[in-house]
């Protein structure tokens, strides 16, 4: 099946399609069921998107639409970068199926619509590397990742490891700093003002500002499908763990550079998964974007009999935790 991604040609964006998709039948044809709507998401995303709480197909096909939207910027992204040996699909297709992956991420969650500006925040932080308009792309990196903070308030936690992977990428200095918090500052007192105007300021500020680092009280059921997951993404953490130094090699600098940031966003958003009262998988759909990438990155220096081993493995995990009956 990877064959079919391993290319450059445009009209494989509707295969593509087709493979998030059947990534997603399970939900579209209603066999599987939403998980409890997400309290914490931000007001925007009630707003944009309350009408999926009670709306199970709407939600599935907003999740696939945008999964799908989502794969097209990943790919966009390493292909620019040429954070692959070879420019192909791989990228897209690896992130549509790390963020299908799990039961969870098959519905339309705030922390998915986040993913969309991290990508977008990602790619204009590997943009700084050696650019005489860093201060404009550093605001860019902050600003982006602000917006989705709007619709999911916990995953301004990543700007943390988005000003890590600045100083990854140049060295910082006193004005890429400001346009760096100025950037997170702007969407934030926009977003505060449209609420205020409509008299629900006190709501957006206790909703996107007063709980972003409570903890999580580890009250999650530990039964098998739990335990399955826990397998599953611990696994591929080790399998990217283990890749770290051949991801690196025979890359640019830059390339080089590019890898140590996803690492950074891949740790840092595994570890916002405890800011939560209770657990979530779909937060983990944040991780999503570096974890797609780096293993696209897998497949790539993997021989072809493997990468497609493994690659029908994670699939038949996913078929697993789809349609077993736990």
């Amino acid at each position: 099946m990877l064959l079919f991604f391993r290319n450059i040609q445009f009209t494989t964006a509707v295969t593509l399609a087709l493979y998030v998709g059947l990534l997603h039948f399970a939900a579209l044809s209603g066999h599987l069921a939403p998980t409890l709507y997400m309290p914490d998401g931000g007001l925007p995303f009630d707003d944009i998107f309350g009408w999926t709480k009670n709306n199970t197909f709407g939600s599935a096909v907003v999740a696939a639409i945008l999964v799908f939207f989502q794969a097209l910027l990943v790919n966009s992204v390493a292909d620019h970068f040429r954070l692959m040996e070879d420019r192909n699909w791989l990228p897209g297709m690896a992130y549509a199926l790390v963020a299908s992956a799990l039961p969870d991420f098959q519905f339309l969650s705030p922390p998915l619509v986040a993913v969309t500006f991290l990508i977008v925040a990602i790619r204009q932080v590997f943009s700084t590397y050696k650019s005489p308009k860093s201060a404009v792309l550093v605001f860019d990196t902050a600003f982006w990742m602000a917006v989705g903070g709007l619709f999911y308030p916990k995953s301004l936690v990543l700007a943390l490891a988005l000003f890590i992977g600045v100083g990854v990428m140049r060295s910082w200095n006193a004005r890429d700093q400001l346009a760096f918090f100025s950037g997170l500052f702007v969407p934030i007192f926009l977003g505060w003002t449209w609420y205020f105007w409509g008299d629900i300021g006190a709501a957006f500020r206790d909703r996107h500002l007063g709980h972003i680092l409570g903890f999580s009280h580890f009250d999650a059921p530990f039964d098998t499908l739990m335990i399955l997951k826990c397998v599953f993404w611990g696994l591929l953490l080790l399998l990217f763990t283990v890749n770290f130094s051949a991801f690196s090699r025979s890359k640019s600098m830059q390339g080089q550079k590019c890898v140590e940031v996803l690492y950074w966003v891949l740790f840092l958003s595994i570890v916002m998964t405890m800011f939560r009262p209770e657990w979530r998988w779909e937060t983990l759909a944040l991780s999503a974007a570096p974890a797609g990438i780096l293993l696209a990155m897998t497949y790539q220096n993997m021989r072809s009999r493997f990468a497609e081993g493994l690659h029908l493995l994670l699939l038949a995990a996913m078929l697993l935790f789809q349609y077993f009956p736990f």
